[in-house]
């Protein structure tokens, strides 16, 4: 039961993988900027000139250089210096030095701004082939693994028993997941090394 289990798994983590990568067609090859604006799938970005952003370049000791860009309209999840407050909101406008949110902790229509040297750190999701459908899936393999083993008969011929091995290996896939969470969704600080500017579309 349970090699059927690591099986049907893997062909649907595989099935996925698959899935994500689209065929290339050099007739229908986009342009930079129209594969960019594809991929942010903001309807409000515009692409025309003058619109100001915000750019979060992250340079962490070990690993690629990454740049995120938010817009308005994006939903924005940061922590400011001084305060307890975890932010998640969306942008409503970006200025030169900081950018104006919903203010929702207030229960009324009314706006916030934010200064961006007295932003703190800022949540970002990233997707990783694989890595980010497994921060998934193997939570929940190592939930099934653990359950199958405790629903059918042992090497005791006994049901709803498990042993130390069972919990080993789920264990093990759920802490796969963690990490691969982890990996996936980062909370970036911003210093010398992960720097958050604004710059405007050209």
């Amino acid at each position: 039961m349970k090699k059927y289990l690591f099986l049907v798994f893997a062909v649907i983590l595989i099935n996925s993988s698959v899935r994500s990568q689209d065929a290339y067609d050099r007739t229908k090859a986009l342009t930079s900027e129209a594969l960019f604006f594809k991929k942010n799938g903001n309807k409000n970005i515009t692409g025309l000139p003058g619109q100001k952003y915000l750019i979060l370049d992250s340079s962490p000791r070990i690993g690629k250089f990454r740049r995120y860009r938010f817009f308005p309209g994006d939903q924005v999840k940061f922590r400011m210096h001084n305060e307890n407050i975890r932010f998640k909101t969306a942008i409503v406008s970006i200025s030169d030095s900081s950018f104006t949110i919903a203010n929702e902790a207030t229960g009324k229509m009314d706006s916030r701004e934010i200064m961006l040297k007295d932003v703190r750190l800022i949540k970002v999701s990233k997707r990783i082939p694989f890595i980010t459908e497994a921060s998934y899936y193997f939570p929940i393999a190592g939930i099934l693994y653990i359950g199958a083993d405790f629903v059918n008969k042992g090497v005791d011929d006994k049901r709803f028993t498990t042993d130390a091995s069972a919990f080993i290996v789920g264990g093990a896939l759920m802490a796969a997941g963690f990490v691969c969470y982890k990996l996936s969704f980062a909370s970036i600080k911003i210093n010398d090394r992960n720097k958050l500017k604004v710059m405007e579309t050209y």
